[in-house]
C-alpha cells in the first residue's frame, strides 16, 4: 500500500522542465571565469520562454536571442544601447564572455552557471547581497 501511495503522489507531482526555473528570473552576475566581478555594478540576465535574453550590463541594456533549446545556449548577435560610462571595458568583457557560452545549468535554486569552451564560465545568482550567496565557480580561498 505504501508503494502505491508514494507512486501515486510522485505521479501527481508537477515535474518542472529544466528551463522553467531559469526563465523569467532576473539573474545577477557574480563571477566570470571564476573571478568575482565588481559588486557595485549591477549586471543582469533574464531569459524568457521564447528564448529572448535581455538584461543590464555595466552601462547599457542589451538583448539577444538564444538560438538553442535550454539548457543549450547559443546567442545570436547582442544588441545594446550606446550609453557611455566609465565601465565600458568591463561591459565589453561581459559581452565577449556571454557570446561564448554554450550551456546553462542551475546549481541549487539560487545559482545559474553558464559554461563555454576551454572551461570558461559565468556565474549568476538571484541575490548578490544575500548572506547565503557564495561563488561556486571561484577557486577556494585559504
Amino acid at each position: 500500500m505504501r508503494r502505491f501511495v508514494f507512486a501515486f503522489a510522485l505521479a501527481m507531482s508537477p515535474v518542472a522542465s529544466p528551463a522553467e526555473p531559469i526563465q523569467d528570473f532576473e539573474w545577477r552576475l557574480l563571477a566570470i571565469d571564476g573571478l568575482l566581478v565588481d559588486a557595485s555594478v549591477t549586471t543582469s540576465l533574464r531569459i524568457d520562454a521564447a528564448g529572448q535574453v535581455t538584461g543590464q550590463a555595466s552601462c547599457n541594456s542589451y538583448g539577444a536571442q538564444n538560438g538553442a533549446e535550454l539548457p543549450a545556449f547559443s546567442l545570436g548577435p547582442i544588441r545594446a544601447t550606446r550609453m557611455a560610462c566609465d565601465k565600458l571595458t568591463e561591459e565589453q568583457v561581459y559581452f565577449d564572455a556571454l557570446a561564448l557560452m554554450e550551456t546553462m545549468a542551475l546549481d541549487g535554486d539560487r545559482t545559474l552557471i553558464l559554461t563555454g569552451p576551454q572551461g570558461r564560465s559565468m556565474e549568476f545568482v538571484l541575490d548578490r547581497l544575500d548572506s547565503l550567496t557564495t561563488c561556486k565557480t571561484c577557486p577556494p580561498t585559504e
